[in-house]
C-alpha cells in the first residue's frame, strides 16, 4: 500500500475527512463504502475499523486512524502547508479545540436529530421529543459558531484561509439543510460555508461524491 487509504461514504460525516484530504494535497486513495448498505458492519471492514464507522484512514505502516479530528490532525501534520491547522503551538491547539467542538456538536445534537429512535430505545413518542430537543440544540450550536465567526473575522481561528475546523463547521450547515434547520439568520456562518465550498479541494471532493452517487 503506497498511499494512505481513506475509507469513507458519500454524504456522511466521512465527507468531512474526504474534503480535508483533498485540501491537504496529499496522495490519498479513496475507498467508498455504503453506510446505508451496511458495509461498515461487514467483517472485512470491521477488521480495519472495529468501530464500524467512517471515516478510517489506513496508513502504509498499518496504522488506522479514526475519528474526524484525528484524521484531520494527521493530514495537517503530513501536509503542514495545507492550512488545515493554523501555524504554531497556540494556533494548532485552537484548531484542535474547534475540531473537538464540531465533533462533539455533531455527536451530541445532530446525530440524535438524524436517529432519534436510537437515543430513545425505540419508543416513538420519546424519539419525537429527542428529535425536537436536538433540533433546538443544533440551531443554538450553529448560532454560537456564527457569533464566534463574527468575532474572529470570518473563520473560527481568525485565519485568512479556512482550516479543517471550518471545513467541519461548513459540513454541519449541510447537515442542517438535511434537517431543515433554518440558518438564514446566521450571516457569518453562511459566508463561511460559501468560502469553504469555493476551496478547490472541497469542490473536487463534492464533485467526486456526486459522481459516486
Amino acid at each position: 500500500m503506497a498511499n494512505p487509504v481513506l475509507w469513507t461514504s458519500t454524504n456522511t460525516s466521512g465527507s468531512i475527512a474526504h474534503q480535508a484530504a483533498m485540501v491537504s494535497g496529499l496522495a490519498v486513495d479513496l475507498r467508498f463504502i455504503s453506510l446505508r448498505g451496511g458495509d461498515t458492519k461487514k467483517a472485512d471492514y470491521l477488521a480495519i475499523n472495529p468501530k464500524g464507522e467512517v471515516p478510517a484512514l489506513q496508513l502504509p505502516d498499518g496504522t488506522v486512524i479514526t475519528e474526524i479530528p484525528a484524521v484531520i490532525f494527521w493530514l495537517a501534520e503530513a501536509a503542514p502547508d495545507s492550512g488545515l491547522l493554523p501555524p504554531g503551538p497556540s494556533g494548532r491547539a485552537k484548531g484542535m479545540e474547534w475540531l473537538a467542538w464540531c465533533h462533539w456538536t455533531m455527536g451530541r445534537h445532530f446525530n440524535p436529530a438524524f436517529g432519534p429512535l436510537r437515543f430513545a430505545g425505540g419508543n416513538e413518542a420519546a424519539g419525537n421529543a429527542v428529535r425536537a430537543a436536538a433540533l433546538v440544540r443544533a440551531k443554538e450550536a450553529l448560532a454560537f459558531a456564527d457569533a464566534a465567526l463574527a468575532r474572529s473575522g470570518g473563520t473560527l481561528c481568525g485565519t485568512d484561509q479556512p482550516t479543517g475546523a471550518d471545513i467541519f463547521l461548513a459540513a454541519l450547515t449541510t447537515f442542517a439543510g438535511f434537517l431543515k434547520i433554518d440558518i438564514t439568520d446566521l450571516p457569518a456562518l453562511l459566508a463561511l460555508t460559501d468560502q469553504v465550498s469555493a476551496m478547490p479541494g472541497v469542490a473536487a471532493a463534492k464533485a467526486r461524491e456526486a459522481a459516486q452517487g
